[in-house]
C-alpha cells in the first residue's frame, strides 16, 4: 500500500494468518504528513470524518429523521446541550418556563415589553380575563361606602379591585373590596359569589331597573399599568 511518499508493506506469516491493525493504524499515522493523507482517503472511501470537521455537517443533513443520529441530535437540542447550548442561540420554546426568564431581563422600551404590556392592559392572550359570574346586594342600611364593597373572605375578589359589569356587558363599575363578612364551609353557598355594594353603585350598574335583593352581574380583577 503507497500512500504519497510513504509505503507500507505486509508480510503474511503462512503459520499467522493474522494481522495486527493496531500496527497498521500506527504506520498510518505515524507522522503529520502520512497522517493528513491518511484522513483524507478513510474520509474520500471508507466515509469517516472526524468529529472536528465541517463537511460532516453535509452527511449529517442526509441522516433519515428516524436514525440513532437524528434522534440524539434532537435530545441536544432539546436539552440545550453541546453545540446547542443556550448561550449560543436565542430561540425559545414558547412552552418553555426558560421563556419567562429571557423575557425578564429584556429593557422596558424594547418592543416585545410594549406589545406584552398592550396584551396585559387590553387582556388578551396569556392576560386575558374570565369574568365570573356573582351576586350583588346592597347591605341594611346602606353601610358601605361609593366605590368600595365587601365580600367574605373566601372570594377571590377580597382586598382586589375590581370591575362589576351588568349581565349585557353594555354597562360597568370599578370598587375596591375592602369589607369583608363571615363565609360558609359550603363553597356552593351563594354567600361565595356575593358581593355587597353602596346604593348609588348598585344603581349607576343597573340604571332605572329596579334594585333586586340579589342581582346577577359579571366581575373580574382589575390591572393597573403604570
Amino acid at each position: 500500500m503507497k500512500i504519497g511518499n510513504n509505503e507500507l508493506e505486509l508480510q503474511i506469516d503462512d503459520n499467522n494468518q493474522s494481522v495486527s491493525i493496531r500496527a497498521l493504524l500506527d504506520k498510518l499515522f505515524q507522522n503529520e504528513e502520512a497522517s493528513r493523507e491518511s484522513k483524507a482517503l478513510l474520509k474520500e472511501f471508507g466515509n469517516f470524518y472526524l468529529p472536528t470537521d465541517p463537511e460532516l455537517i453535509g452527511e449529517i443533513e442526509k441522516q433519515p429523521v428516524k436514525s440513532q443520529v437524528s434522534r440524539r441530535l434532537r435530545e441536544l437540542l432539546y436539552g440545550l446541550k453541546g453545540p446547542f447550548d443556550r448561550q449560543a442561540h436565542s430561540y425559545y420554546d414558547v412552552e418553555s418556563l426558560q421563556v419567562i426568564d429571557a423575557i425578564s431581563g429584556l429593557e422596558f422600551n424594547h418592543p416585545v415589553s410594549k406589545g406584552l404590556r398592550e396584551m396585559l392592559i387590553y387582556r388578551r392572550g396569556p392576560f386575558e380575563e374570565r369574568s365570573k359570574d356573582v351576586l350583588l346586594s346592597v347591605p341594611a342600611g346602606n353601610s358601605i361606602p361609593s366605590g368600595r364593597a365587601a365580600s367574605c373572605r373566601g372570594n377571590d375578589f377580597f382586598r382586589r379591585e375590581i370591575r362589576i359589569f351588568n349581565t349585557q356587558r353594555t354597562n360597568s363599575i370599578s370598587v375596591f373590596v375592602s369589607g369583608s363578612f363571615p363565609c360558609t364551609a359550603d363553597t356552593s353557598n351563594d354567600i361565595h359569589r356575593l358581593i355587597q355594594l353602596s346604593y348609588a353603585d348598585m344603581k349607576n350598574l343597573l340604571g332605572d331597573s329596579p334594585v333586586g335583593a340579589k342581582e346577577p352581574a359579571l366581575a373580574e380583577i382589575m390591572m393597573n399599568i403604570n
